[in-house]
């Protein structure tokens, strides 16, 4: 016993070898020591968590990596799509200018005589006072005051009213300033077209100086005659759509509404000469 006292640090370092031993033993055998075990359960979180990171880390890196590509490949197809609008509305621009110089050109073999000059409608007024346009041609481009306006399909416009070196302005059919010689083409019946206060908000104008027991019908086709010079004969002012007691009570008006559509006007031509005796 008392060796045993004496000498109980060796009979530690013997007892604790011996464990060792045990431990391999079991270990050796498919199972994990005790220490091997006690040490896995210690640092088993902590290595769960680092695996976490690293996949988070990885998939933030993968995220980028893809949102970069995706924003640059929107990119490639916004600017694809602009080419490809820019494409469409200068083919639509392209079919459009054929189309109104088609339907000038049945004008034109129908009266070889005009000698037109074509314009871009660049300002429009369209207040309750007036009803203008302002185009890309003037002086220098043999435009001159009184000269007959009219769209593609040859319906009238207006007349020129005023002109700049580069610019004109059109006062419309519909304006209170204009008055043109017409007659129902219909009947031949002539009279007077002009524009009116009161209709010219409504887009239309007035055909004056009628008899009471007038035959005129609503969708007779109206034409200038040419009487005065300023404007050429047959050109298409519009149709009736009414026909009214004036005020005197003593003649009858008709309401025409004209065949060309302002509003939707892009370009134009001016009738720079005609033969006066067509």
């Amino acid at each position: 016993m008392r060796f045993l006292l004496r000498h109980k640090g060796l009979l530690a370092a013997v007892a604790a070898v011996l464990l060792v031993l045990v431990l391999a033993v079991v270990s050796s055998q498919g199972y994990a020591s005790p220490v091997s075990n006690l040490l896995g359960t210690v640092f088993q979180p902590l290595q769960s968590g680092i695996a976490r990171l690293s996949d988070s880390v990885a998939s933030f890196y993968g995220y980028m990596y893809e949102h970069d590509a995706l924003k640059e490949e929107n990119e490639r197809l916004k600017v694809q799509i602009a080419k490809m609008e820019e494409a469409a509305r200068l083919s639509e621009a392209s079919n459009d200018e054929n189309e109104r110089f088609r339907q000038l050109l049945g004008l034109s073999e129908r009266r070889r005589d005009f000698v037109f000059e074509s314009a871009t409608i660049i300002e429009r007024d369209a207040s309750n006072w007036a009803s203008t346009l302002t185009l890309s041609r003037g002086s220098g481009n043999g435009i001159a005051p009184g000269q007959c306006v009219i769209s593609e399909a040859g319906y009238l416009v207006g007349v020129i009213s005023e002109v700049g070196a580069t610019w004109s302005t059109v006062t419309t059919l519909i304006d209170t300033d204009m008055e043109a010689g017409a007659f129902i083409f219909r009947t031949g019946l002539s009279a007077v077209v002009e524009g009116n206060f009161d209709l010219m908000r409504q887009g239309l104008l007035r055909m004056s100086y009628l008899s009471k027991d007038v035959d005129v019908k609503n969708g007779d086709p109206v034409l200038t005659s040419g009487i005065g010079g300023k404007y050429p004969r047959d050109i298409v002012i519009g149709t009736v759509t009414d026909l009214y007691m004036d005020e005197t009570g003593i003649s009858a008006y008709a309401v025409i509404r004209p065949s060309v559509e302002l509003e939707k006007l892009k370009q134009v031509f001016v009738i720079k000469s005609f033969d006066i005796s067509e």
